[in-house]
């Protein structure tokens, strides 16, 4: 278990859980969870895992970016008129770490996912499980900004760009039981207890995968966004062929073999 004041990292054998955990600020992103988050994707990145778990504690996932911090340009003393996209950068890099895992990534929406640093979390990761009753929406356009932490990118990639600036504009909560009719969702649960489960399950699926397979296997959906269908099938040849001649494929065919002649 590695030691943050705002977060809690649990590097378990084949995958890792990340809780973001300031509960009495409902788990809003401020200067320090950011560092913080940004340290532990990093040693994610490093670590010889096959999957990360994104969730919070307490009643929701995250209420966004904390309002009385540097992140709202709160007491920043930098003159420029760039000082803005300044922290802006450095606060995006969190989504970019995150997309840019070569793991599977779930987050577990606990609660409401919301504004810009609460539900770019969870948009930056690849699933989102969430309970019944929790609410994901962007900051409402009438507070005058433009959506950040990748939300323009993210969520149009899932909802299209119709749907997408219909949340920006009105900032309108997407009960997460209508985010999966849209696709921003991929199961909802009933309460935590069965979230949990969940979540649980999700880890045993990909804890039992090769560590190279699940990495080629996202590698290759992601390829899949954007590539033609004859590109597409030469990056499948490409990954399978690799695969067919490994260790883990090996192991896995014998024992799915094995399994078939013993239930006869």
């Amino acid at each position: 278990m590695a030691r943050y004041s705002t977060i809690e990292l649990e590097l378990r054998p084949g995958v890792a859980i990340l809780t973001l955990d300031r509960p009495e600020r409902l788990n809003a992103l401020n200067p320090q969870m950011l560092e913080e988050l940004l340290d532990a994707v990093g040693t994610v990145s490093a670590s010889r895992i096959n999957g990360l778990v994104l969730t919070g504690r307490g009643r929701l996932f995250s209420a966004g970016v904390d309002l009385d911090t540097p992140f709202f340009m709160e007491n920043v003393d930098d003159p420029s008129i760039y000082s803005g996209k300044k922290l802006l950068d450095r606060q995006h890099k969190i989504i970019e770490a995150i997309y840019e895992l070569p793991i599977p990534t779930l987050a577990v929406l606990n609660g409401h996912a919301c504004g810009g640093g609460g539900l770019g979390l969870a948009m930056a990761c690849d699933l989102r499980f969430a309970v019944a009753g929790a609410h994901m929406w962007m900051v409402p356009g009438a507070l005058d900004v433009v959506q950040d932490f990748g939300l323009s990118w993210l969520v149009q990639r899932l909802v299209g760009p119709s749907r997408a600036l219909h949340m920006g504009l009105t900032g309108y909560r997407v009960p997460v039981e209508e985010g999966v009719m849209w696709g921003l969702v991929n199961e909802v649960h009933p309460d935590e207890e069965s979230l949990t489960s969940a979540a649980e399950a999700f880890c045993e699926t990909i804890s039992a995968m090769g560590p190279d397979a699940v990495r080629m296997l996202k590698t290759v959906i992601r390829l899949g966004h954007t590539s033609n269908l004859r590109e597409q099938l030469q990056v499948e040849a490409i990954a399978n062929g690799l695969a067919f001649q490994s260790d883990e494929f090996q192991a896995k065919k014998t024992a799915y073999l094995n399994k078939l002649g013993g239930s006869e």
